[in-house]
């Protein structure tokens, strides 16, 4: 190659990176207003959950958390227990207050930021069943022995007197469980208990949709301590794009809230069978129920789940895994 051939091969280099940058510049003065890298949220719940963490789906489906500049990632898990067994390869998890002190009980550490959802223990059986001390003897399933729902079936069994076969198994299985005659009833969350009515509506139905006590204390939002640490900002932000799904569920009621969630199950489906779910659960108060976790702490300890000396002060207990400043902080923001 001679010097002109050189010198007009370095010029035609020299102009194609120009071009480039040029362009690349022009690409990020174009880019759309509001747009950001997102942060990504490893975040746990439990297989067919839907209905029982409503605000976070309607929150992520309206675009809240991408608002906030976060991504979720969903892993989902059997139950509330194997979601925390997992705790380390997570950032964020909803699971129950039983499972959470069971947890905590065992050296486990995490703090509680909210409360999503208050009632959701649902007993789906045969309908030759219409109350549950007809159950009495009998198998009845619930999703694990660390779950809150084998708490309140155990509370439900010494308040009114009576004894079930506690059958550990998966939910997804209940109506073909029923079916068979492995049990004859199942305590569980939502949407799952309704999508086994709908699933054998001959054969099932609610024996008792709502706990025992009025805004009975479910389940809770929250983080690993080490990610608050590292990350206090982005989890405010997380449970204000939460609280405003609260408000969205608040303002357009359980009809539009369950055509959101089967939007979310991409299930145009099973919008009746969220309709029935929601009246399961409670989903507007972001404050945990003390008087109702009492009750179910104190039930587990008797139960031999944990130790009685650990409930001889349940506040104080709890309230070394439950941190509201940063829904403190979300809040403030959303008033302002």
């Amino acid at each position: 190659m001679n010097s002109k051939d050189k010198l007009r091969g370095s010029t035609i280099g020299s102009a194609a990176a120009m071009l480039f940058a040029l362009a690349a510049l022009t690409m990020s003065a174009v880019r759309p207003a509001g747009a950001q890298d997102l942060t990504n949220v490893r975040f746990g719940d439990q297989t067919g959950s839907e209905v029982d963490y409503a605000a976070v789906w309607v929150a992520d489906l309206n675009g809240y958390y991408k608002d906030e500049g976060i991504q979720l990632e969903r892993k989902t898990y059997a139950n509330g227990p194997a979601a925390l067994l997992d705790l380390n390869n997570l950032d964020a998890v909803t699971a129950a207050i039983v499972p959470y002190m069971l947890f905590a009980a065992r050296g486990g550490d995490v703090t509680m930021v909210m409360s999503t959802t208050k009632g959701n223990a649902p007993i789906v059986g045969k309908k030759q069943y219409t109350s549950v001390n007809q159950l009495a003897g009998k198998n009845v399933g619930t999703p694990g022995i660390g779950t809150i729902h084998d708490a309140v079936l155990g509370y439900i069994e010494e308040t009114q007197g009576f004894k079930v076969n506690h059958v550990p198994a998966k939910i997804s299985d209940v109506a073909v469980m029923i079916e068979k005659g492995d049990v004859e009833a199942f305590i569980g969350w939502e949407p799952a208990s309704a999508a086994a009515i709908a699933q054998a509506p001959n054969l099932l139905h609610y024996i008792q949709q709502l706990p025992p006590i009025a805004n009975a204390e479910s389940l809770e939002l929250a983080f690993r301590p080490a990610y608050i640490k590292d990350h206090p900002e982005t989890v405010v932000k997380f449970i204000r794009a939460t609280l405003k799904g609260i408000d969205w569920i608040k303002a357009n009621g359980p009809e539009k809230t369950a055509e959101l969630l089967s939007k979310k199950m991409n299930d145009p489906s099973s919008y009746a069978i969220n309709l029935e779910a929601l009246q399961s659960v409670d989903l507007t108060k972001p404050l945990i129920d003390m008087p109702s976790v009492r009750v179910w702490l104190t039930a587990i300890a008797k139960q031999g789940k944990i130790p009685e000396d650990l409930v001889k002060d349940v506040d104080g207990w709890v309230g070394k895994y439950v941190d509201y400043s940063y829904l403190n902080k979300a809040q403030a923001s959303l008033n302002n």
